[in-house]
């Protein structure tokens, strides 16, 4: 019983740490890759995705931000929906204006870069694309990429661009949609310079609500949300993530509750004529019911410390040298979920979980216990052993 208690934490906690390196990942990667802990936009902007909805006095706002304890990047963006076109193909593109050097700081996207470059150089016009848009376009490194979109006065206005670079994300959705271009390059076919998102990203996600708050305060005309206002689909699976490890460890526990119980009610059966004995020479059946708890409790805390710190050993060591999963890349990709997986288990899930074993286990007990102090002695002695 005790190796099964074991062998069933060892595998339930790697199985939870699992589960919650998956969640992780998928907030952590869009965090990283663009969305970043918080992000500034003109009421309504996110909703009409107008060109002329920009941020008035960027860098004032830009110069305030910096100063809040708790920011460690900001970048600002230009945002322009529109079309991107290759001699076969067109695709409709979210084309956005950065300053490559500030970027690096609130982003990793231009560590994702698998050919080519994340800008750099004197080149003309250059662009990053996702891999996946290169694909539907059927362009490679160095072609040119054709941009169309509308200005602020209506017209539409064309660029040329060369790929100096092509990424590749966990997101097969943000790599077939996004573009990066220099915001000096796109101002000047704008013909103005029009800041649509200022993103911030922090030391630790603990102040993301105090910095929200400072910031909403700071400005009250824009409108400050954090990733998860953003993306409320990364909410919901980060609270979720608890939620589902709390019943697969349920289950887990409820398959103890029943294997602890049958083996405790054939222990006693076992020993009916021990226990006859023990009543027949006067021993209280008080006593008794506290032996066979004492037996569970004893074997339900050895075998729950050992599987609890087997299972912290495998946590700690896969998240270190990870769990590769780019074998099953291409699905992964579609929930945002790196190919690198990293386990990793709350410290208080351990002295819980330990905790709730005994408890499953002395109820568990309670019935083969009541059953041994309810033995009539004679006919206890009776039986054949």
């Amino acid at each position: 019983m005790a190796s099964a208690i074991m062998l069933g934490l060892w595998g339930g906690l790697f199985a939870v740490g699992i589960f919650t390196g998956m969640y992780d990942s998928m907030v952590n990667s869009s965090i990283d890759r663009d969305l970043t802990h918080m992000q500034l936009h003109v009421r309504g902007f996110r909703e009409e995705r107008l060109i002329s909805m920009a941020i008035p006095a960027p860098d004032s706002v830009i110069g305030r931000i910096r100063l809040v304890a708790g920011v460690r990047a900001v970048t600002a963006r230009t945002v322009v929906d529109g079309m991107g076109s290759s001699p076969t193909s067109s695709e409709g593109v979210r084309i956005v204006g950065i300053v490559p050097e500030i970027e690096r700081q609130a982003t990793a996207i231009s560590q994702h870069i698998i050919e080519g470059k994340f800008f750099g150089g004197d080149e003309r016009l250059p662009i990053v694309i996702g891999r996946k848009l290169a694909e539907r376009l059927g362009l490679r490194l160095r072609a040119k990429l054709v941009l169309s979109f509308q200005r602020t006065d209506g017209t539409i206005m064309y660029g040329a661009f060369r790929i100096a670079g092509l990424f590749d994300t966990e997101s097969t959705a943000f790599d077939g949609m996004n573009v990066f271009v220099r915001q000096s390059d796109l101002d000047g076919l704008l013909g103005t310079r029009l800041i649509h998102e200022i993103a911030v990203r922090l030391t630790t996600n603990d102040s993301l609500p105090s910095v929200q708050e400072t910031l909403a305060r700071a400005f009250p005309d824009l409108q400050v949300e954090t990733w998860q206002d953003l993306a409320p689909e990364l909410k919901l699976t980060a609270e979720s993530a608890d939620l589902t490890n709390a019943i697969f460890l349920g289950i887990i526990l409820l398959a103890l509750l029943f294997g602890v119980t049958n083996t405790m009610l054939m222990s006693v059966m076992d020993r009916v004529r021990e226990f006859g004995m023990l009543m027949a020479v006067g021993m209280k059946r008080g006593r008794i019911f506290v032996m066979i708890i004492v037996e569970t409790v004893l074997l339900s805390t050895s075998g729950s410390i050992a599987g609890i710190i087997l299972g912290s050993v495998t946590v700690a060591l896969f998240g270190h040298v990870g769990i590769d999963l780019a074998w099953v890349s291409e699905g992964l990709s579609l929930y945002n979920i790196s190919t690198m997986l990293y386990p990793v288990v709350h410290p208080s899930v351990y002295p819980t979980l330990g905790l709730m074993v005994v408890v499953a286990a002395l109820i568990a007990a309670l019935y083969p216990a009541l059953k041994a102090t309810r033995l009539n002695p004679v006919s206890a002695l009776a039986t054949i052993g």
